[in-house]
Parts: structure tokens; sequence; C-alpha cells
């Protein structure tokens, strides 16, 4: 009797054995991760062009408007652009790191590669993006001094507090498109664990 269950126990173990596991589509896969991919690179590239529209508003804005004298709005004025730069670069570096990145290829160091990624942007979205956006908040309200030669007190509140609620919102924004980026990036990392297991 006991010859008899081992062999049944063989035949089953032999039938799982033989039976495929569903096959995951590759080609499929590394599709859908490549799409992701480069949502993540237009998100990046967007970026980059809101950024030096801003850049370029503000270096008009200095130049032809508002042409500053005292030393603490220059001061001020390069610690709103210092920080808008820093950003396009950071932009700039992600989209050549993100283009490095061959999602198609299933070795260690390509997924290290990801991970390496993944973890920078990671990176960048915490205290990177915190600093940046204390040093323009900082660039900003180091113009008010000069600022309050041209206006009156009321009208310096209103700009201070405008850009206050200005602030939020673009936090608000700023924080969606980390939120999307980042689901990106998860989905691409899941993606990546499947065709490693193929």
């Amino acid at each position: 009797m006991t010859d008899k269950l081992d062999d049944l126990k063989n035949l089953w173990k032999d039938a799982r054995q033989v039976t495929p596991k569903p096959a995951l589509d590759l080609a499929a896969i590394i599709g859908i991760a490549q799409k992701r991919k480069s949502g993540a690179i237009r998100m990046h590239v967007l970026n980059i062009f809101v950024l030096v529209g801003t850049m370029a508003g503000l270096v008009l804005f200095f130049s032809f408007v508002a042409r500053f004298n005292e030393l603490i709005s220059h001061i001020g004025t390069a610690l709103m652009m210092g920080s808008l730069a820093l950003r396009i670069l950071i932009e700039g570096l992600s989209i050549y790191m993100s283009a490095k990145v061959d999602l198609s290829q299933s070795s260690v160091d390509t997924n290290n590669a990801f991970l390496g990624f993944y973890k920078f942007r990671k990176t960048i979205h915490g205290p990177v993006t915190v600093t940046i956006l204390i040093l323009y908040t900082v660039g900003f309200y180091m113009l008010t001094p000069e600022f309050s030669l041209f206006f009156s007190t009321p009208m310096m509140i209103l700009i201070d507090l405008s850009y206050v609620v200005g602030a939020i919102i673009v936090t608000m924004a700023i924080r969606k498109a980390i939120k999307k980026e980042m689901g990106f990036l998860t989905e691409i990392k899941k993606l990546r664990d499947q065709i490693q297991e193929v």
C-alpha cells in the first residue's frame, strides 16, 4: 500500500512539473515598461519647459521692470535664479539617467541602473526639492526691502501674501506630479521584476 501511495505522489509531482506555468508575454511586459518610462521622460521634459519659461520671465522682469540696486536684492535674485537653474540641471540629468536604462535587458547591471535611478528620483523629490523651494522663497522675500521703496505697505502685504497662496498652489501641483511620477517608476520597477523572472 505504501508503494502505491509513493507512486501516486510521484505521479502528482510529475504532473505538476509537466504542466506548463502560464508564460509571461515578455514583449508585452517590455512594451508596457517602455511606455511608462517614456511617460516619465515626458514629465521631465515638461518640467524643464516650465522651469525655463519661469526663468526667462524672471530674467525679463529683473532686466527691464525691476532693476535692483541693493546687495540683498541681488542675493535674492541669485537665489531665485540659482534654484531654478539647479532644478533644470537635475531634470536634464534625470532624462540622461533614464535614457541609459535599457529595460529589455535582463542583466543585473541594468536592474541596478534602474534601481539607482529610482532612488535618485526619490531623493530629488524629498530633501532636494524642499531645499530648492526654500532657497527660492528666501530669495523672493529678500527682494521685499527694495520693493517696499516703490510700493505702499498694503501693496507689499498683498504681494507677500499672494506669494504664500501661490506657493501653496505650486506645492500642491508639485506633490501631484511627484505622486504621478513615483507611480510610473513603481510600476516600471514591478514590470522590471517580472522581466527578471522570465
